[in-house]
């Protein structure tokens, strides 16, 4: 897990964006980088952006290629930061991937005033094997219905370590669990 921010407001979102394109077209030149990433607006109205890459990750070129992108104060000072995590420590564990996608995707669902409803709310490297996703239209008159009803379904594949998130002024709601292969009793991650 990787977290790019700047230590200014940074409240442009076009900025944000082509700082953020710049840097992951500076990391393919390095090594093979391949990352989910979603921005965020925090309540101040501050950007930033949440990576989830694959593969360990070297701490000092991920600075000095973010720091030298954004910049330097009057003083000197790098204007960005970045904070790198391990998955596992960060409370996925090696058997969490649905938990790290469940991370991922609330900032997908999270209503931004940098963003319109209908903008792209994720950025991914191309060739990055996709889980199978099961999806089942849902009808019900109720929000709360519909949530039932997902949960139900949901619920046929085990609830362990269940994650979701529900958006109302989309419409979607977004279930995550830990595979369970019946026949061999075994849990997969996604």
């Amino acid at each position: 897990m990787i977290t790019l921010t700047y230590r200014a407001n940074m409240t442009d979102r076009e900025t944000a964006l082509k700082h953020w394109d710049r840097f992951r077209r500076r990391m393919r030149k390095h090594r093979e980088f391949h990352y989910v990433a979603v921005i965020e607006e925090q309540e101040r109205g501050a950007l930033h952006f949440h990576v989830a890459v694959n593969g360990r990750q070297s701490y000092h070129l991920l600075r000095s290629i973010w720091s030298s992108i954004v910049g330097v104060d009057e003083q000197g000072r790098s204007m960005s930061n970045i904070d790198v995590r391990n998955p596992s420590k960060f409370g996925f564990g090696k058997e969490g991937v649905h938990k790290l996608a469940a991370y991922i995707a609330k900032y997908c669902a999270k209503e931004m005033d940098c963003r319109d409803l209908d903008q792209k709310r994720y950025f991914a490297s191309r060739g990055i094997p996709k889980p199978e996703v099961q999806s089942w239209p849902i009808a019900s008159v109720t929000a709360l219905g519909a949530v039932q009803t997902a949960f139900a379904i949901a619920e046929s594949g085990l609830l362990d370590g269940a994650q979701f998130w529900y958006n109302k002024a989309l419409d979607v709601i977004w279930i995550a669990t830990a595979p369970y292969i019946a026949d061999l009793n075994i849990k997969t991650p996604f």
